[in-house]
């Protein structure tokens, strides 16, 4: 530990706990006229840790608050006054900040969330060409065990079974032996998601998705199950199920758009009524 290191620790925990920092609050870096005071590094230190972190972080925060006071420095020293003069920027971003602050808040209030299951599908109806796959899709079984796989001839029948019953032992079975069983019968998933768990690399995947419905293939120690259910190819139309949900995104941003453009027009309309501004 630095004796520059220590010094800020010693100064930082002392004032902290210090009851009259206000008083007590010291110096702990000067860059020209700007001073960083203990009162100020203590504030991004969390209660409770130890002091080589309180040390660490106040540290850390020392350190750059000194590059960022110099880099401001040079920064005034080389631009010129019409440059430095962000006053403008400034209020424009205050502006920018408080609409948004206030359009959320009504957002919030008053826009209904609820998207319909009808809007949903003319949606998708509608603008069918915008849900046009890049990429393969999904429904599938997978299965990772460990090898020797305990009793494989029983789990070769299950996986391939869609027979209830025979669902509820292979259920049971993974659950006591197998490191992965993920279901993605129910729900769509890039089919990439599913061959990047298997070991070695499939060649030609649109053929091999066409062709397979259940696979095995082996490593030094696992052993893989796989059952494909339903395979939608790229450049086909996604089912609607896979996009329900940013369908239901993008007529919840509509919505808001328009309520945007619509508190504007009404907030305008208003003063226009009572004469509160004037365009001259």
């Amino acid at each position: 530990m630095t004796k520059y290191s220590l010094l800020i620790l010693l100064v930082v925990i002392f004032y902290s706990c210090n009851p009259n920092k206000s008083e007590n609050d010291k110096p702990v870096a000067k860059v020209n006229d700007k001073i960083l005071y203990s009162s100020t590094v203590n504030e991004v230190i969390p209660v409770g840790i130890s002091k080589d972190d309180s040390l660490l972080i106040a540290n850390n925060y020392t350190h750059q608050w000194v590059k960022k006071q110099l880099l401001i420095s040079k920064a005034e020293l080389n631009l010129s006054d019409q440059d430095k003069d962000v006053s403008k920027m400034v209020e424009d971003y205050r502006s920018s900040l408080i609409i948004h602050k206030y359009q959320q808040q009504l957002i919030e209030q008053k826009i209904d969330t609820l998207v319909s299951q009808f809007e949903i599908d003319n949606y998708y109806r509608t603008y069918s060409a915008n849900f046009v796959l890049n990429r393969n899709i999904l429904k599938a079984l997978y299965i990772k065990v460990p090898i020797p796989v305990p009793n494989l001839a029983i789990i070769q029948k299950l996986y391939k079974s869609d027979k209830e019953d025979d669902w509820s032992e292979l259920q049971d079975y993974c659950f006591q032996n197998a490191t992965k069983f993920d279901n993605f019968n129910d729900r769509w998933i890039y089919a990439q998601e599913l061959l990047n768990k298997l070991p070695g690399k499939i060649g030609d995947e649109d053929q091999f998705l066409k062709r397979t419905k259940n696979y095995e293939t082996s490593d030094s120690t696992h052993h893989y199950f796989v059952k494909i259910q339903e395979v939608e190819l790229k450049d086909n139309l996604a089912p609607l199920p896979f996009v329900k949900e940013d369908i239901r995104k993008i007529l919840l941003n509509k919505r808001k758009i328009q309520f945007i453009k619509n508190l504007e027009e009404n907030i305008y309309r208003d003063a226009e009524s009572k004469n509160k501004f004037k365009i001259y």
